[in-house]
């Protein structure tokens, strides 16, 4: 009975109705064209839908395994830096806007990593109307009671973090930084960093599947996995989201000079900003 029960509500709820209405719009339908249009989209939207489809889709995205708390000392870094995701706007539980629940998700991982290590931290991120670096900094402070060593709050892309942080980091003699930010979202991020020419720790959090120990076995999948549900689509949405902008990063770092690091350095030649 459980079963049919969450077969029917998930089949009910968005986006399976919108499938479902979706299928029957083709056998409505008149006319080659319109009808492939009308399988296309619900193919696509299908897929998008689907857990056993679009986890391992985001997964794909994790390039980097997490740190072992026991093995931060042997990284070397010397201070950690966390990405902005996004800010939960006018939020009228708090009287305020706050940083939405996936900056949190990095920022506590920054605070557990701050704990382990004694490293500064510093954050990342502007907005439109609010930036979102200033509430990261915030919530560290009063959520978390971990000090911010510095905030960057104009950068608008993973790209802007890194290249308006820079001089911020070089200027306290930073180096090799622990980079926070979800591990689906890291390979941007290490790009980025490594174009302004720092040597980072990838400290990846929030992953979409962990591995599974060496000695484990994946975990074999239910039935629902294979049935159409919305948070899958959001999984979907980000690991396309991110081949699309890996894309786009790649040739931005082909196009731009990237600048060297210390090591590559002539002694008497300033880095240029």
């Amino acid at each position: 009975m459980s079963t049919f029960y969450t077969t029917l509500k998930l089949l009910l709820l968005p986006p399976g109705i919108i499938l479902l209405l979706l299928l029957a719009a083709f056998f409505l339908v008149r006319g080659t064209l319109g009808r492939t249009l009308l399988l296309v989209a619900w193919l696509v939207l299908l897929i998008m839908c689907i857990p056993a489809i679009s986890v391992p889709l985001l997964a794909s995205r994790q390039a980097y395994d997490a740190i072992p708390p026991q093995q931060l000392d042997a990284t070397g870094a010397d201070a950690i830096v966390v990405l902005a995701a996004g800010v939960y706007r006018n939020a009228g539980e708090y009287g305020e806007s706050v940083v939405d629940s996936v900056t949190f998700e990095r920022l506590r991982y920054a605070a557990f990593l701050h704990r382990k290590t004694g490293l500064p931290v510093y954050v990342t991120g502007g907005g439109e109307r609010e930036a979102s670096g200033v509430l990261m900094e915030k919530a560290l402070r009063d959520e978390l009671g971990v000090p911010t060593a510095g905030v960057e709050a104009l950068s608008g892309s993973t790209w802007d973090n890194a290249a308006l942080l820079a001089p911020m980091l070089r200027a306290a003699g930073i180096q090799h930084p622990l980079l926070v930010t979800n591990a689906w979202h890291m390979p941007r991020g290490v790009l980025a960093f490594k174009h302004q020419g720092f040597d980072v720790v990838p400290a990846p959090t929030g992953f979409a599947q962990p591995p599974a120990a060496p000695s484990e076995d994946a975990a074999p999948r239910s039935f629902t996995d294979w049935l159409p549900q919305a948070p899958a689509f959001m999984m979907s949405y980000y690991a396309i989201h991110e081949m699309i902008g890996s894309v786009f990063y790649d040739f931005r770092a082909f196009m731009t000079e990237p600048v060297p690091t210390p090591d590559e350095l002539d002694p008497d030649e300033p880095i240029s900003q």
